[in-house]
């Protein structure tokens, strides 16, 4: 049977006094409110006795604010984005705050729909891991002063904190791990994505290529996540019958990387006899292969601390500057 929730009305008739009285007392104003002290003892066993439980969140709503985050990802489905989930729940609690998470699946629609489900929550800020087409509904957010954190991508042209990483740097590391692993004819297989952190990934694989005098444009293969299997399938095909001697492929995403390496063994490949695969964030899928993988390891961890810390001195308004952080990834697993 479902219980009937504990409200100041029942406490007040229990004790026989008024709902102000009660109010006063379980926010901590019996003195303000110059409520004699054995009364405020009994409201105080009253609550107990009841099993009151206080509605916080109209509680702070009545003080401006709810205690709440909105967090919107991408993709739930992702590790990568599951576990920023898990980090920022984790340090938000230490600031008071519980976390409301939503996902977009990478349209821009959804990220529309759930900017407006989340500020009809009244939560008191954002973090956003933003789609590629949801620009101006970041900007029309932030015109009306909502705290904003920008995660994992950001847009050049909106001055909005964000949090990320050095893409270029990593996807530069990641295309030298196969060059001097012996790679001559390493591809590429990104999603087609105008978002400054694609482009980076694609830039540094592109320029480290280039110094060794091996970079083929023609064996960058370009995907759209929501046609990734079959896009993914095509390009390796592609791959392997355009250019029979490639032998290393650099993966720009987790999601990616997990289709590509099933669709590799699949074929026949081997990995890593036949060609070498180097990929951008791990996949838990890894931990079930019976060969190494090598991958760029994102700091997750420090990322989603630092973008709870710098949303909490927004809501807080101790700093009200946009902050810009990027963080560098490092190559793991390397056999």
């Amino acid at each position: 049977m479902k219980s009937t929730r504990v409200s100041i009305k029942d406490i007040a008739i229990k004790v026989g006094v008024s709902n102000a009285t009660v109010s006063l007392v379980l926010n901590g104003k019996e003195k303000e409110g110059r409520i004699r002290k054995e009364v405020a003892e009994k409201v105080l066993q009253a609550a107990k006795d009841l099993n009151y439980e206080p509605n916080n969140f109209a509680r702070g709503l009545r003080m401006g604010h709810s205690n709440t985050i909105g967090l919107i990802l991408a993709d739930i489905s992702n590790s990568f984005f599951a576990n920023i989930a898990f980090y920022i729940q984790e340090y938000a609690e230490e600031y008071g705050y519980s976390v409301i998470i939503t996902n977009t699946n990478e349209s821009g629609k959804k990220m529309e729909k759930m900017i407006h489900i989340l500020k009809s929550r009244q939560v008191d800020g954002f973090i956003i891991v933003p789609t590629e087409d949801g620009e101006d509904y970041v900007n029309e957010l932030s015109k009306t002063k909502t705290p904003i954190v920008l995660l994992d991508r950001y847009f050049p042209n909106l001055p909005i904190s964000h949090i990320v990483v050095n893409n270029y740097h990593a996807s530069f590391n990641a295309a030298n791990l196969l060059i001097d692993s012996g790679c001559k004819n390493s591809g590429l297989i990104i999603y087609n994505n105008k978002l400054p952190h694609m482009q980076d990934r694609e830039k540094g694989y592109m320029e480290a290529l280039t110094k060794k005098n091996c970079y083929n444009p023609a064996l960058t293969k370009k995907i759209t996540y929501s046609n990734i299997e079959q896009d993914i399938s095509n390009a390796i095909e592609e791959l392997l019958k355009e250019n029979p001697k490639v032998d290393g492929i650099f993966f720009a995403s987790n999601s990616i990387s997990v289709i590509g390496i099933k669709h590799l063994l699949k074929l026949g490949v081997r990995i890593p006899e036949d060609i070498q695969v180097v990929c951008f964030d791990k996949n838990d899928a890894f931990d079930f292969i019976p060969f190494r993988i090598p991958y760029v390891q994102q700091p997750i961890q420090e990322m989603s601390k630092k973008s709870v810390e710098v949303l909490m001195e927004q809501i807080k308004k101790t700093n009200t500057i946009p902050t810009t952080m990027e963080m560098f990834a490092r190559l793991s697993n390397i056999p």
